[in-house]
């Protein structure tokens, strides 16, 4: 044989491995290493290995692959039909580790009982250093131990009784019954307020609404001189609470949203009766104050607090004889 002939020979062998390499990545029920392909591995470990018919078993995956490889696909697939009595429930994504290792998990049913084998998976790869621009790496094949649900053969059924249906008390005696006890209810309250006089009313807020919106509002500014929270250095919660008076007779009284609304946006929404002359000035002037104590941190003069309530007592009387008629002639405008 010539030397041409000799190196033509040996190409064709070299060439051969490459592609038996071929025939068991796509069809083989192991590993699909082969001639040439190397550093591979696709491991599937069941858990439980041991489990009952309809069970859910999960099989982890354990990819290795061979650092010139690239996947197509990280999802793996069976490589065939399921066989009779096998049912994939969830397949993962493979996620790699930082050792480049694919790591992931299927979740499949077994309704035949006895030794079952797995389905065999596979995942689409290329080598291009050797040529091959796609092959299928296989699974392992890896079997699962099923136990049917009820013991072998055909057992009897055991300590199962029909319903015995039990018969109630007759619905007779028992309308009867709560009868006399809505009677006797009834003649022990009755028995009660005749000897402990008038029922007291249940108690309401400090400041109830049956005395007026107006009365209420009142209440709670003298509530507030009550406080001294002026004596405790409280002087921002002294002009919260009387900015909060004013807001909520404007809600129970005429029925604004006072207390959801900014002062800009409230003293525009007023009724024309409690905006009038210098009503809404007014208005303006004591709650922006208590915004800039509130918000601003502002600290005003503490003999200038007293004012406050003054001045919002005096509106609110504005306001109430506005809509009730005229009232006497009193000032006590915040200056």
């Amino acid at each position: 044989m010539s030397r041409h002939s000799r190196g033509a020979v040996w190409c064709g062998l070299a060439s051969f491995p490459v592609a038996a390499g071929l025939v068991p990545l796509t069809g083989a029920t192991g590993s699909a290493q082969g001639p040439g392909l190397t550093d591979q591995d696709f491991e599937v470990t069941p858990e439980p290995a041991r489990a009952h018919l309809g069970d859910s078993v999960s099989l982890r995956f354990r990819v290795r692959l061979d650092e010139r490889d690239l996947l197509y696909d990280t999802v793996p697939r069976p490589t065939a039909d399921l066989p009779e009595g096998v049912r994939i429930l969830s397949v993962e994504k493979l996620r790699r580790g930082p050792d480049r290792i694919y790591t992931g998990r299927a979740r499949v049913a077994f309704y035949r009982t006895g030794r079952r084998a797995a389905p065999v998976f596979g995942l689409p790869f290329m080598r291009a250093v050797k040529g091959v621009t796609r092959a299928t790496l296989t699974s392992d094949t890896a079997f699962v131990e099923i136990e049917p649900v009820a013991p072998a053969g055909n057992p009897s059924l055991k300590d199962i009784k029909e319903i015995e249906r039990q018969r109630g008390p007759d619905p007779r005696l028992v309308a009867g019954l709560l009868g006399a006890a809505a009677v006797a209810l009834v003649g022990a309250l009755l028995g009660r307020r005749q000897r402990g006089g008038p029922v007291a009313p249940a108690p309401t807020d400090t400041f109830s609404i049956a005395t007026g919106p107006y009365q209420a509002a009142l209440e709670r500014l003298d509530q507030i001189e009550r406080e001294r929270w002026l004596a405790m250095g409280e002087i921002d919660r002294h002009y919260a609470a009387v900015a909060d008076a004013l807001r909520r007779y404007l809600e129970e009284a005429h029925g604004l949203p006072a207390l959801e609304r900014t002062t800009t946006e409230l003293i525009w929404i007023l009724p024309p009766a409690l905006a009038a002359g210098d009503l809404r000035q007014r208005c303006a002037e004591l709650l922006g104050e208590a915004d800039l104590v509130k918000f601003a941190r502002r600290r005003p003069d503490q003999a200038d607090a007293p004012a406050v309530v003054r001045a919002a007592r005096d509106l609110l009387a504005d306001w109430h004889h506005a809509t009730a008629g005229p009232r006497p002639q009193t000032s006590y405008a915040l200056r």
